[in-house]
């Protein structure tokens, strides 16, 4: 191997592209075409009724319910919209605040602000999670929710996170869109809080290209996710209710289809192998360089529960951070056309906080935002600048993140090592 950096001139480790990070979409097959086949066979596209319903959505609910360990499980039409529907069923609106980490996707929040509420920003630890010691500071007599936020397969202090918010009268809603698969000590994620979400779109761990899933253990809150996402009220064998009280709601339409579902279904029948191939490839990049001194790894509680989709490396400052992605790629680590690897957390869009001007310069989705109704007056002064969570800052400032695609080959990982090795001994 030559020692001369490819970045100075020297022969960069690799001359291909690595895989896509795309997870569920490398394992597509003709499972998937024949079960959209059957669906269209059916001519009954519409989960409630057709000349031959399949029952695909109702038969993915079932499974992803008993996957997952819990009672009820409703599909809905994307991540986004599932975030929706559980802050409906939770009843949050004007007057309440709902903590959110700093480091999540531009829907957490979104959705938070949709309803009307406050957004309240808590602090990260060194697992890039939610820290329950900040989450107890953050927490007052506005706040209705807080929603963990389970970024890249890795789930945080979780257990810490329920108990602070349930001793305050705070619900949980888990943000697992990108920990579809992940668990924590043998609970998968989502199973924790009171209701949870996951994402089906793309580039998820399992993808029906767009969809997504709410589940929790509460009947009720069930029954209010259901009426929410369709028309504002629950149905009994397909049929609307309109004679209970606490379900007489306004729904949005966000009913998951049965082609969607056919595909998830297979998908979801593949998910522990799509999120094993990554959680190997990870670890394996993590032991091949775990000797390098100057670099620092997300901290994982649980590593057999890691989905395994992102790899962080940490560096000791920002400068060093910089030149290390750029070097990487120059030693031929990055993916084919429309990946993300490696990239440095600056760059990470609107995955941080302080790169989202909506939320920074509090706007809604009307002339009026949450933050100038007079039921918001007390939260009015919540600010959401850079420097609102100095720990996701500091840590931003000088991480990069490798994409592990659920295709790698051996070669592909053995590269990926060996390119680290070879720019970290001429910079660390």
């Amino acid at each position: 191997m030559d020692k001369k950096l490819a970045i100075d001139g020297g022969i960069a480790i690799r001359n291909k592209p690595l895989p896509q990070e795309w997870c569920g979409t490398h394992h597509i097959d003709g499972r998937e075409a024949e079960a959209v086949l059957g669906v269209i066979e059916s001519h009954s596209l519409f989960r409630y009724y057709g000349p031959n319903l399949r029952r695909e959505v109702e038969k993915l609910e079932e499974e992803f319910a008993a996957y997952n360990g819990v009672t009820h499980a409703l599909a809905v039409s994307s991540g986004t919209a599932a975030l929706q529907v559980a802050l409906g069923a939770l009843g949050v609106g004007p007057g309440d605040e709902v903590i959110v980490p700093g480091y999540f996707w531009v829907a957490t929040v979104g959705a938070v602000v949709r309803s009307g509420a406050v957004p309240v920003l808590a602090d990260v630890d060194d697992s890039f999670s939610l820290d329950p010691d900040k989450l107890k500071e953050k927490i007052s007599a506005r706040t209705k929710a807080v929603i963990p936020v389970h970024m890249g397969g890795v789930i945080g202090r979780i257990g810490e996170i329920v108990k602070v918010a349930h001793a305050a009268g705070v619900k949980v809603l888990e943000d697992c869109a990108q920990a579809c698969g992940a668990s924590q000590h043998g609970i998968k994620a989502g199973a924790f809080g009171d209701i949870a979400i996951y994402s089906f779109q793309l580039n998820k761990n399992m993808t029906s290209g767009e969809g997504g899933m709410v589940v929790t253990n509460d009947a009720s809150l069930y029954r209010r996710a259901f009426a929410i996402h369709d028309l504002g009220y629950p149905r009994v064998n397909g049929r609307l209710v309109f004679n209970d009280e606490s379900t007489q709601l306004w729904g949005i339409g966000a009913r998951m289809g049965e082609l969607p579902a056919a595909v998830a279904r297979v998908q979801l029948a593949k998910l522990d192998g799509i999120c094993g191939n990554m959680r190997s490839a990870k670890n394996r990049i993590k032991y091949g360089i775990s000797d390098i001194k100057g670099i620092t790894v997300r901290r994982v509680i649980d590593p057999a529960g890691d989905s395994g989709a992102f790899l962080k490396l940490t560096f000791e400052n920002r400068d060093v951070s910089l030149y290390f992605v750029t070097a990487l790629k120059a030693e031929g680590i990055v993916g084919a056309p429309g990946a993300f690897y490696p990239i440095h957390m600056d760059d990470w869009g609107l995955h941080i906080y302080y790169n989202i001007p909506s939320l920074v310069n509090k706007r809604g989705i009307s002339q009026v935002s949450p933050w100038d109704l007079t039921e918001n007056s007390a939260s009015a002064g919540v600010s959401y600048g850079k420097g609102t969570c100095p720990r996701l800052d500091d840590l931003v400032s000088r991480t990069i993140i490798i994409c592990v695609a659920s295709n790698l080959a051996d070669d592909d990982v053995n590269d990926i090592i060996a390119a680290i090795r070879k720019v970290a001994a001429h910079l660390l």
